[in-house]
């Protein structure tokens, strides 16, 4: 059966009252007894079950580092003359 929050329009105060979802909308506030109470909306409950999800199947494993890909298509530092083998950083002649 689900819970829903409602809010006491005499006192405000927010309270959960479970009903079914056939059950009209309504609720008599628990502190002050008023029958002028709305029905908040807020998000439902939300749990994570089966395989596949982090806290089953992805906390305790450990993956290989990923290497990095180079800056730019020939790699090295992104230089246009990068790659093409004047680049000083790939070792190249600057010349």
């Amino acid at each position: 059966m689900p819970a829903y929050d409602y809010r006491c329009q005499n006192c405000q105060k927010v309270f959960e009252k479970n009903q079914r979802i056939s059950e009209p909308a309504g609720a008599t506030c628990p502190d002050c007894g008023s029958v002028d109470c709305m029905r908040l909306i807020t998000g439902g409950t939300f749990h994570l079950k089966g395989s596949g999800w982090y806290a089953s199947d992805y906390g305790g494993k450990t993956s290989p580092p990923v290497e990095a890909a180079p800056a730019s298509e020939g790699g090295g530092c992104g230089k246009a003359e990068c790659g093409t083998g004047a680049c000083a950083a790939m070792g190249g002649d600057t010349n």
